[in-house]
């Protein structure tokens, strides 16, 4: 009766386990597509004013990223950033610059392609355009007057403490009211937010945990498993004899 108990008992325990890695294999692969769900590309939602999903000083709220925005002011300061990705295999300096907003507060706008030299623009400025998070990773070594990257905190200044993160590539733009001449507008696409590495993370885990059900699925057949279990019953057939011969002694 005994080793029926503690078969059943083993038993359960194994299937318990099998099932525990089935489904955590299952939530890892829901995390990966639910992953690839959020990440995907959206329809464009309305045009909002920048000052109403960034804050200036603040890392740029991941809501905020791909959104088309509108800002008004006047270009302060003009950059070029070299070697600049447009298109696939395409390079190219890009004229950038330092929108100042009537609150004081500032944020990169990227006009376009860079012409020579690049234009001065006095006028007030009205804008819209896509927002974008910082550049992490510099494209070009710079020299005076260029950014090695896209990144608002290296024009963080006296004059300009509170930048919003990230910047503006130009969709539109009226310079004095009247709608600029500028063609060097580039492409504008939704970049991902997906981060390769955490979906690829997931998939290994799911991989890892039905892996770990398989051998736990397979291992009463292995000889190591049945010669234990040989053994614990072989232990309890000899408590059993032992126990009838004390009792005939008797």
């Amino acid at each position: 009766m005994k080793r029926v108990i503690r078969l059943t008992f083993l038993t359960t325990i194994w299937l318990l386990l099998i099932y525990s890695t089935y489904e955590l294999g299952m939530w890892q692969l829901h995390r990966a597509q639910a992953m690839n769900v959020a990440t995907a590309p959206k329809p464009d939602q309305p045009l909002i004013e920048l000052t109403e999903v960034a804050s200036p000083g603040m890392n740029l709220p991941i809501s905020a990223i791909n959104r088309i925005v509108s800002a008004e002011g006047k270009y302060s300061t003009s950059y070029l950033a070299r070697d600049q990705k447009i298109t696939e295999g395409n390079l190219a300096n890009l004229d950038v610059r330092l929108l100042k907003l009537s609150t004081g507060h500032s944020v990169l706008v990227v006009r376009g392609i860079a012409s020579a030299p690049l234009e001065v623009i006095n006028s007030d400025v009205y804008l819209t355009g896509r927002l974008y998070p910082r550049q992490n990773v510099d494209r070009a070594f710079a020299k005076p007057g260029e950014l090695p990257r896209i990144d608002p905190a290296l024009v963080v200044s006296k004059e300009n403490p509170f930048l919003y993160d990230g910047y503006i590539v130009l969709q539109s733009e009226k310079i004095g009211g009247k709608s600029s001449s500028n063609t060097s507008f580039i492409p504008t696409p939704q970049i991902s937010q997906q981060v390769a590495g955490f979906y690829w993370q997931h998939i290994s885990y799911v991989v890892v945990w039905w892996f770990m059900g398989l051998l736990l699925l397979i291992a009463p057949a292995f000889p190591q498993f049945r010669a234990r279990g040989d053994k614990v019953n072989n232990s309890d057939s000899r408590r059993v004899k032992k126990k009838t011969k004390v009792g005939l002694k008797k």
